[in-house]
């Protein structure tokens, strides 16, 4: 589409190239531009959801692109992703700040971990138990 649109995408940010999301003289989006479509999105839906007139509407929260990095950072650190990887990724020099401001402890985290560790525990307790047997 960019291509089609005659517009060029001229940007090089830390190595990387071939921006999807670029302004309409190829540049990179500025945050302040992400943030005014995001603010008239939630608008948009959440006016929607208004005129429907359901008793208790469903409406999206205000939020920026900012908070978007902070989902995507704690989505990473839940699925495992090695904490270097996503210091990297954020564009961090300590991996602890990455841990520190940009992760949330969520409920289903917190449960996965403790449910892993249970797990974990009674696997050591039949193994110690096998031990047990195959040396009575």
């Amino acid at each position: 589409m960019q291509e089609l649109g005659g517009i060029h995408n001229n940007v090089t940010v830390d190595g990387y190239q071939n921006f999807i999301f670029i302004n309409r003289f190829g540049g990179v989006q500025h945050q302040g531009s992400l943030n005014k479509v995001l603010r008239r999105i939630i608008r948009d839906c959440n006016d929607k959801q208004l005129l429907k007139e359901k008793k208790n509407p469903v409406l999206l929260p205000n939020f920026s692109c900012h908070s978007l990095r902070h989902t995507f950072t704690t989505r990473l650190v839940e699925a495992g992703v090695n904490i270097k990887v996503i210091q990297n990724l954020c564009g961090h020099s300590r991996s602890d700040m990455t841990l520190d401001i940009y992760t949330t402890v969520t409920k289903e985290l917190k449960q996965a971990e403790f449910d892993d560790f249970q797990k974990k525990l009674k696997e050591k307790k039949q193994e110690w138990k096998n031990r047990q047997e195959k040396d009575a």
